[in-house]
């Protein structure tokens, strides 16, 4: 059988080589940057805010390498990591016995079925976490997460909706709505699609489970999501990490089409 990171990593030559760097956007200064008397982002910089007067939570951000949180301070929120999103809790991830043997049962067949092997759409935390960066683009009713990766697009309404009641049909990002509490903006998404990937090992997620985020600007180039799970059938209790993201600026995503040359599936089935 071929190693299913071999086949991701022929994807991402594959897809990459669809879209040549020559014929992306050149860079262009991004407006009200603060900057250093070197030209450069001053990332300590003071937080943006909306002409409604909430915090601007706009941009792009990418995964800040090793977290942002101080790993000394016994009350710090763990940080999340791409492959196992539990790894720093204290006692591990409180999977559930069912979910303990999925998670198993996944890594045992090199990850194959994770969404995004497929070119489909990735979990929160995997998107959070993606290497890839996202940009977020905000109205005072309606918060747009466009993710490079595969090219997801995530709706926040932030008008003060509540939860869907009307037996919805589940959805992959499931249905998130948002307010804010002082300068943090607290996201509830429920109603996912059953079956869900939290992480690239294949801690699970199914259509019972709650992701609460709290999305905090701290300096003009520094974002922490401190993200809940609540998920009775996957873990006996809820557990909470945090991601941390740095702005980008002067820059754009680029067009990023999973399927496009796609040929990773043909190996899955190759001993």
């Amino acid at each position: 059988m071929k190693n299913w990171l071999q086949a991701m990593g022929l994807l991402a030559i594959l897809t990459l080589s669809a879209t040549p760097l020559s014929a992306q956007w050149p860079d262009y200064p991004t407006r009200n940057v603060p900057r250093t008397p070197d030209g450069e982002p001053d990332l300590n910089g003071p937080v943006p805010r909306t002409s409604w007067g909430t915090v601007d939570l706009s941009g792009i951000w990418a995964r800040q390498s090793g977290g942002g949180n101080d790993e000394e301070d016994a009350n710090a929120i763990p940080q999340a990591t791409f492959f196992d999103i539990g790894a720093n809790l204290e006692g591990g991830t409180p999977y559930t016995p069912w979910a303990e043997e999925l998670r198993a049962e996944r890594m045992a067949n090199d990850m194959r079925d994770n969404p995004d092997a497929h070119c489909l759409p990735i979990g929160h935390m995997q998107l959070h976490l993606h290497p890839q960066p996202r940009r977020m683009v905000q109205t005072e009713d309606l918060l747009v997460i466009i993710y490079e990766s595969n090219y997801g697009l995530r709706e926040i309404f932030l008008d003060g909706r509540p939860a869907p009641d009307n037996n919805p049909i589940p959805w992959w990002y499931g249905y998130s709505r948002g307010w804010w509490e002082g300068d943090t903006l607290v996201v509830e998404t429920t109603h996912f699609r059953d079956g869900g990937w939290l992480d690239v090992n294949g801690s699970p997620l199914t259509g019972e489970g709650t992701i609460t985020e709290r999305f905090t600007r701290t300096e003009f180039g520094h974002l922490e999501i401190v993200v809940t799970v609540d998920d009775p059938k996957a873990y006996t209790e809820p557990f909470t990490v945090q991601v941390d993201q740095e702005i980008m600026v002067d820059t754009a995503l680029i067009e990023f089409i999973c399927n496009e040359n796609e040929r990773s599936t043909e190996y899955f089935d190759q001993d």
